[in-house]
């Protein structure tokens, strides 16, 4: 499979998106998963309740932190790849010009004034 800095670019623009959108969801979900104090009432085991819950959602809080963050790292790593790629093709193609001009003896065509 050929791949080109353009698909590339796309796939790195993808994952932004997607890392944009993780993201809002999760900022968004937030508000949901937050409890008063009281919510589990006097129970006995309500105080044990609610610190479970804290503690799952501030997991849950890291995990789609790091999440974001891996998808970030790629978006800026496939950039990186596509302009190295763009940069190699480029000079490989002037070595490859040179060369071409000098096995046919630079601009005169190969003829020398005698």
């Amino acid at each position: 499979m050929y791949t080109v800095p353009e698909q590339l670019s796309e796939l790195a623009g993808t994952c932004l998106s997607a890392s944009q959108e993780v993201l809002d969801a999760w900022t968004g979900a937030q508000g949901v998963l937050a409890l008063a104090a009281g919510a589990a009432g006097n129970t006995a085991g309500g105080g044990s309740f609610l610190a479970a819950h804290t503690s799952t959602a501030e997991s849950a809080d890291l995990v789609f932190g790091r999440f974001v963050a891996v998808l970030e790292q790629d978006m800026d790593d496939l950039y990186a790849v596509a302009f190295d790629m763009s940069t190699t093709d480029e000079s490989t193609a002037a070595t490859y010009r040179a060369g071409q001009a000098g096995l046919q003896g630079g601009a005169g065509g190969g003829r020398r004034a005698v």
